[in-house]
């Protein structure tokens, strides 16, 4: 039995999140002992992950440097004695190395999607050098990995994996009025979503009866409310904030908007393309690594609201097309994206010795 210690900063709707849960969930209970530290707020996924017999820490983490946290977390690793530890983004590699030294490490999400034009921190670097393994979920972000000087002989690629839409809960049946564009992920600034607006102002025009549904939270809420009321669609842009029934809601979608401007956002298109709708993502290399430009979802620039417009308003004259571009992204999700292969490409690494390969 391998004992396995996740911690990650919080377990809002987000990928890195979504995917420690589904990893977590789906790791054999005869093989390995499991338990999560999340430093900060946990939300809904923690009963998710304590209903799938996993123990659930939550630290209250609330500064910068918080101190009795570091406390907690260094009382979680001393008693549980980990084989390995499991840390997702920085800021929990920085809070596991304040608290403890040791120990086989692994890292998941190691870079930010927007990094200074002076790339990480000294200490961000000397910290992920450190790590036994550094996990990136394919060949763009492995070359963003490299170019921080992360060495190449301790990167693992492994594909990000997604439940098959019968366990996951999804409906693949066609969307009913009013027609709906939904859009996934924080309310942060690099996810684009006030292009988002801007391309739904362009299209109100063309189809009266379009709304648009944001689910998530963050920082960038109160300017998205603002710029939504300036353009006069107040109306028909929701704010939904952070959900348990991201599944339901894809269902009732007649397709996805995931227009980052940073590399972020695979884990919604994976869950959209799973749902069986089409998807019109940035042109990024981590999402064209997902999407194959007009047979499973568009491609457009990054910003290019005119362009999203356009494919988008292509997309909804289309039934047929939306359909069958939902069923080749469907089909292609089982064929390189599976939570099965994940767990065991992640089982693998964690009953290594230690060694790096």
């Amino acid at each position: 039995m391998h004992k396995i210690l996740f911690v990650i900063p919080d377990l809002k709707y987000g990928g890195a999140a979504r995917q420690l849960v589904l990893l977590v969930s789906g790791l054999p209970a005869d093989r390995f002992q499991r338990r999560v530290c999340v430093l900060g707020c946990a939300g809904p996924w923690a009963n998710t992950l304590r209903a799938a017999g996993v123990d659930v820490d939550v630290l209250g983490w609330k500064w910068l440097v918080d101190l009795p946290a570091v406390g907690a977390l260094r009382c979680a690793l001393r008693s549980y004695r980990a084989d390995v530890v499991h840390v997702w983004r920085l800021p929990a590699l920085r809070a596991f190395t304040l608290a403890h030294s040791r120990g086989r490490l692994l890292v998941s999400y190691p870079l930010p999607p927007r990094l200074p034009r002076t790339g990480l921190a000294w200490w961000d670097r000397w910290l992920l050098r450190r790590a036994e393994r550094v996990i990136v979920s394919g060949p763009a972000e492995a070359e963003r990995c490299r170019r921080q000087g992360i060495p190449e002989d301790r990167l693992s690629q492994i594909a990000p994996g997604v439940l098959s839409a019968q366990r996951s809960g999804i409906s693949t049946q066609p969307s009913t009025p009013p027609r709906s564009i939904l859009g996934i992920g924080p309310l942060e600034r690099h996810k684009g979503f006030r292009d988002a607006v801007w391309a739904l102002d362009i299209l109100r025009s063309l189809h009266d009866d379009l709304e648009l549904s944001l689910v998530g939270d963050g920082p960038d809420r109160a300017a998205i409310e603002s710029f939504a009321r300036t353009a006069g669609v107040a109306d028909r842009v929701h704010l939904l904030g952070d959900r348990d029934d991201v599944p339901a809601l894809l269902g009732r979608a007649d397709l996805v908007w995931v227009l980052s401007r940073a590399p972020s956002g695979a884990n919604a298109i994976l869950e959209t393309m799973l749902a069986g709708r089409p998807v019109i993502a940035s042109r990024l290399p981590s999402l064209a690594e997902i999407i194959v430009d007009g047979e499973t979802g568009f491609l457009v620039p990054p910003g290019d609201k005119a362009a999203l417009a356009r494919q988008t308003h292509l997309l909804l004259d289309d039934a047929e097309r939306r359909r069958r571009m939902g069923e080749m992204g469907r089909q292609r999700v089982k064929e390189h994206f599976t939570l099965a292969e994940m767990v065991r490409r992640f089982a693998e690494l964690y009953e290594r010795d230690g060694r790096c390969p």
